[in-house]
């Protein structure tokens, strides 16, 4: 599979510009996005345990398995 291929499967389908980029710019860009991904999903665990770090520790974890199932496993 091409870095072009990679990239237009985590876009979710095919774009116009993509057919315009060299493939070292679909692998940066396809990094990029990877990247971009990780960081998110990074803040969005640490948001998520400082909120549940208010709540008296006995409902901390079942808050959190509640409110976010399987969506924050690292």
């Amino acid at each position: 599979m091409t870095a072009r291929d990679e990239l237009e499967n985590e876009l979710g389908g095919p774009l116009a510009g993509t057919d315009r980029l060299m493939a070292t710019e679909c692998a940066d860009l396809l990094m990029l996005f990877r990247q971009a991904r990780r960081q998110e999903a990074e803040g969005l665990v640490q948001a998520v345990d400082t909120m549940v770090r208010e709540l008296p520790r006995p409902l901390r974890a079942p808050t959190k398995k509640i409110m976010f199932g399987n969506l924050l496993d690292r």
